[in-house]
């Protein structure tokens, strides 16, 4: 995995950054929110979901070109919704990877004007680079980042919505927050591969609350009621997320991804310690 990963971690860095430096020469009297922007967007994240988009579509036979720029597009709307949830209206956090928060670096207006920004560069990312594609793969992004997706999920979250009083509840919630992101890892790889977007939604849906209980059961110490660990408690977390996993390989079989980069990746998600 490991070499794989540096692969296409270098092919993506190098691309966003040839991105940034592009845009900045753009919009060069605005060089202090291309740098809140820079700032969050290159602050050592794991880069899960761009690696993820790499070993799809490694598994549907693109090449690290064809992926680059979908993978860019979703880092972006993953990085403007971690600067708003940092907000001081929505979880007030002063620290993200051991470095100051975007609004603490920079002042509220600016970080979320650079979220603004963020998520606004995603759907123009991917029309600029899959012209022919621009249409389907912007509604897809739409819908995982919208009212479809993270938002709802992310009112969920803050009980603005629907109650989260039971276990399904729940994964509802993580479904929208977190997982429709992940599977959106899969369907704009697919869609560029002339594949069927349908085909791997329930397999990045899973994927994404696999993602969740890890991150829950990492967290297990925090009081969260939106957590698996109080439903489920620490070994039922540990359990349900051993018995998701297998779903999930089994899944990769049946829908013929034969991909060690892939398969690694889930892996790495079960064995993770952060």
């Amino acid at each position: 995995m490991i070499e794989a990963a540096e692969k296409y971690s270098q092919a993506f860095e190098k691309a966003s950054k040839e991105y940034f430096a592009h845009r900045r020469a753009e919009a060069s009297n605005v060089a202090t929110l291309l740098d809140s922007i820079e700032y969050s967007f290159f602050n050592g994240g794991k880069r899960f979901r761009p690696l993820l988009c790499y070993a799809a579509g490694e598994a549907m036979g693109l090449q690290e070109g064809q992926v680059t720029p979908f993978a860019m597009a979703v880092e972006a709307i993953h990085t403007y919704s971690l600067i708003h949830d940092d907000l001081p209206c929505m979880d007030n956090d002063d620290v993200r990877r051991g470095q100051p928060t975007n609004h603490i670096k920079f002042s509220e207006d600016m970080a979320l004007l650079a979220g603004d920004a963020l998520l606004t560069e995603a759907f123009l990312m991917a029309a600029r680079a899959y012209p022919q594609l621009a249409g389907l793969l912007v509604e897809h992004l739409s819908k995982a980042a919208g009212l479809s997706g993270m938002i709802r999920g992310q009112v969920l979250d803050l009980g603005k919505g629907a109650s989260t009083d039971s276990l399904s509840d729940l994964i509802h919630l993580h479904e929208m927050k977190t997982g429709q992101l992940i599977a959106l890892c899969f369907a704009g790889p697919a869609l560029i591969a002339g594949r069927n977007p349908q085909d791997f939604s329930e397999l990045g849906m899973q994927l994404g609350l696999a993602f969740q209980i890890k991150d829950d059961l990492l967290d297990a110490e925090e009081e969260d009621d939106a957590s698996f660990i109080n439903f489920l408690g620490v070994v039922g977390s540990e359990q349900h997320l051993q018995s998701l996993t297998e779903r999930i390989f089994n899944q990769l079989n049946e829908l013929q991804l034969d991909s060690t980069f892939l398969r690694d990746l889930i892996h790495f998600n079960f064995s993770r310690q952060q």
